[in-house]
């Protein structure tokens, strides 16, 4: 994890050069960092009047990578080699680190003791201890759990910090000196916390050289969205797009995947339809279908194949009124035809991995996975996952853009254009072509009590990929 870290950071902050925590600092921030012109919000204290000869003030250096905050500066360690936040000793702080105990998001709470580790870890990199528990509320907590604190999560309120806002990713340091770290997701604390550690500790991920002490003060930081403007200045540009402006699908360029027999029903083409800029997936019980009597859906891709991108979908996902024992929307990628799960083993394996870019579950809940075999301790296929969930979106009545950066490092999530997940699962990005796929996926069984009108339909609006 920590050569993953390092790697993160080398590539994609691109200059996360040193800073000086004892001068007014230089916060060259970006448009997304209110305030960030501001010596009061720099996050820098002023502590001493000899500063060193080679403390240069740097402009601003736009971000042209993943959406993360990028900053040029030069870090200088207090001479007493302390670490304090607005005056507190570092020594003096507990954090918590919160999760919904609603049943719905019990993969964040099973996973917060492996974060906790992981933050602490990282706390350790740096050279201090990091006082962690984890907090289990479904409320928003207004009572302090000690006199200087360091949150994690979003089940709280403290004077200073923003109003919870799941739109975004953002960190910072209140005027009291409270440290609060909220993210879309749970699995992006470790990389809030990474940058927060990189930009006022100056301790690089997997460093071995512990920081010399920092001096932190308020400051508000906050991760860009992903869009166009962003990925071109990356490189990207639109090799295949599909607006749906006719009035059918553009059978030259897509296909069905698998027609025929698949789980409990058959994918048919039939179940694909085109008209007023919209592609449309149905699901329903036929009596009369291609295959006889049955239920159908279907999943389309574009013929070629595509080996990293970014890769765009604005969707309407389809009810689920059925739980396990329904249709669902999926949005994902998989590796080359025909599929072998034995060689899906990521950046290593000839069968690359398999991507979900949403699987949708419920009204306000999908997941991102990651698919592979091979993994050490494990039989078949392994899957990493990321539930996007309590985030106030409605997946049954809103068009959504579910997107996937897929670069030589990692796996990019985001929704709407924010980042949701981010993994590298066991062997690295996936370096082969594999088919971009769009599915109303059949259960494997309907129960016998679910009436043969029932059907649901997958919307999508508009379809892209970009590569360099």
């Amino acid at each position: 994890m920590k050569r993953l870290f390092a790697l993160f950071l080398s590539v994609l902050f691109l200059i996360f050069a040193l800073i000086s925590c004892a001068s007014g600092g230089t916060d060259p921030g970006t448009e997304t960092l209110p305030g960030a012109s501001s010596p009061e919000n720099s996050g820098l204290s002023s502590e001493s009047e000899s500063e060193p000869e080679t403390q240069d003030q740097t402009e601003p250096v736009e971000p042209i990578g993943p959406p993360v905050p990028v900053y040029e500066y030069k870090y200088e360690a207090p001479e007493d080699g302390s670490f304090t936040i607005c005056g507190i000793p570092l020594s003096e702080y507990k954090a918590v680190l919160y999760f919904p105990t609603n049943e719905e998001y019990s993969i964040m709470v099973d996973e917060g003791t492996r974060m906790k580790k992981a933050l602490k870890r990282m706390a350790e990199t740096a050279g201090f201890e990091l006082d962690l528990s984890t907090a289990k509320n479904e409320r928003y907590d207004t009572e302090r759990k000690s006199e200087h604190e360091i949150l994690f999560g979003y089940n709280f309120r403290r004077e200073g910090i923003p109003e919870p806002d799941f739109k975004k990713n953002y960190y910072g340091v209140t005027e009291d000196g409270t440290v609060y770290f909220c993210a879309a997701g749970p699995l992006l604390y470790e990389d809030l916390f990474g940058m927060f550690l990189e930009e006022f500790f100056g301790v690089p991920y997997g460093s071995e050289e512990p920081s010399g002490g920092c001096a932190v003060s308020p400051f508000y930081r906050e991760l860009p969205q992903m869009d166009a403007e962003r990925l071109t200045a990356m490189g990207y540009s639109v090799v295949f797009e599909d607006d749906f402006n006719g009035d059918d699908l553009d059978w030259d360029v897509w296909e069905i995947r698998h027609p025929g027999k698949d789980n409990c029903g058959y994918n048919c083409g039939s179940q694909v339809s085109v008209s007023d800029g919209l592609l449309t997936i149905r699901g329903e019980h036929r009596e009369d279908g291609e295959y006889g009597e049955s239920w159908y859906s279907a999943s389309v891709r574009p013929k070629q194949f595509y080996c990293r991108g970014y890769f765009e979908a604005s969707i309407r996902c389809s009810e689920m009124n059925f739980g396990a024992n329904d249709f669902w929307s999926a949005f994902w990628i998989q590796g080359p035809s025909p599929y072998n799960p034995e060689q899906s083993q990521g950046g290593i394996g000839p069968g690359g991995c398999e991507i979900d870019i949403m699987e949708c579950w419920s009204v306000d809940r999908y997941s991102v996975d990651f698919w592979v075999s091979g993994v050490e301790g494990q039989s078949g296929l392994s899957c990493e996952r990321t539930d996007v969930s309590n985030l106030g979106n409605n997946y049954f009545e809103e068009f959504h853009t579910f997107s996937m950066l897929w670069d030589e490092d990692y796996y990019w999530a985001f929704l709407d254009g924010q980042l949701v997940a981010r993994n590298a699962h066991a062997y690295g990005t996936s370096n082969v072509e594999e088919e971009v796929i769009l599915s109303l996926c059949l259960p494997s069984d309907f129960n016998d009590w679910i009436s043969p009108d029932y059907s649901a339909e997958m919307v999508t609006d508009w379809f892209r990929i970009w590569q360099k």
